[in-house]
């Protein structure tokens, strides 16, 4: 792409916005700060390829940008390693500044994990369930991750619209994650963030994780990395623990979470808290009409001691296609308006 054409993009929508300060396809303001001050400034390049353009988000690892990849000539996301507490960057510059001394040695241990994260995700680049990287490098001090750029939201956010997802939909969602698991617990990979935060829905059947900065090899003796990373309310007991091995097991009580959440409308009580006294409900105690076998598959991905619940993803999403073979009560008209209302939305 010329230059005079990149001077023409739009730096929020990447459309052709012409000469216009004011994109007329999304109404972006060219010369907008960034959201943070830290942040790259849109317009500017990286690896002589990607455009920098807005903020996606930011988290205590990271932040994410909207870019544009002047080779493949489409959007992508950008995940930067900036590391909350141990780096800092002037307004307007690229170049981060690692804070010295031990936080300099803690910055070098996460900036690896970070590597390591993107090497594993490339692993699946041609996987449907699992977001794809294209590209990973180290430049201005730092590191990146190139992503495809999903344009949908996360569970997260589709939860606070929608509060609940019904069974089945909420079952396919679940099988999605499932599968995905499946290819990464093959190549040793333990997720251990299996969190809506970390689930693009992409359709009314479909979903995409991402997000692979917590994860563990566990090699064949079983050991893996001690620290201790916790999501509450998506975390089995075992993850609050250095102690305790994770395996594909702390992945299945997770993605058992998730799917409580999708059900019910409400995150589960934290496993420590069931520990003390089990306060987890069922969807059917609940009145949310759910088929039997699922509620039992649901039950037993979520047990606390790791050998009651599934031995594999695979059991587990057996156990929910069964299950959605069984009967659930019909849904009144009410809820079937708000389901189709829900499926325009993708169309």
């Amino acid at each position: 792409m010329s230059e005079s054409m990149m001077g023409k993009l739009c730096l929020s929508c990447f459309r052709l916005k012409g000469e216009y300060q004011i994109c007329p396809h999304c109404g972006y303001v060219e010369g907008e700060s960034p959201a943070h001050l830290f942040c790259l400034k849109p317009g500017g390049i990286l690896r002589n390829r990607y455009i920098v353009g807005q903020e996606l988000g930011y988290g205590g690892f990271g932040i994410t940008y909207k870019a544009y990849d002047t080779s493949l000539s489409i959007p992508v996301a950008v995940k930067e390693f900036f590391p909350s507490g141990l780096v800092n960057r002037a307004e307007g510059e690229k170049q981060v500044e690692i804070f010295t001394g031990d936080r300099k040695e803690q910055y070098l241990k996460f900036r690896e994990r970070f590597m390591n994260e993107a090497r594993s995700m490339a692993l699946f680049s041609k996987e449907k369930d699992i977001v794809r990287v294209y590209d990973y490098f180290e430049d201005n001090n730092t590191a990146y991750i190139v992503m495809e750029y999903i344009p949908h939201p996360v569970l997260k956010q589709y939860l606070k619209e929608v509060r609940q997802i019904p069974e089945k939909q909420a079952c396919a969602y679940t099988c999605s994650i499932l599968s995905a698991l499946e290819k990464l617990h093959s190549h040793g990979i333990i997720h251990r963030d299996i969190s809506p935060d970390n689930i693009f829905v992409v359709s009314p059947e479909e979903v995409k994780i991402f997000d692979l900065g917590a994860a563990i090899l566990q090699n064949e003796n079983g050991e893996d990395d001690p620290e201790v990373v916790v999501k509450a309310g998506y975390a089995p007991p075992e993850q609050y623990s250095h102690r305790i091995r994770h395996d594909v097991c702390t992945d299945i009580y997770a993605a058992g979470a998730v799917l409580y959440h999708m059900l019910t409308g409400e995150k589960p009580p934290e496993s420590l808290e069931r520990n003390l006294e089990d306060s987890l409900k069922m969807p059917s105690a609940m009145g949310i009409p759910v088929s039997a076998a699922t509620e039992r598959a649901l039950q037993k991905a979520m047990m606390l001691r790791k050998a009651d619940r599934f031995q594999t993803a695979g059991e587990f999403r057996q156990a929910l296609q069964e299950g959605l073979q069984e009967s659930a009560p019909a849904l009144s008209e009410e809820e079937n308006n708000r389901k189709e209302r829900r499926r325009w939305r993708w169309r």
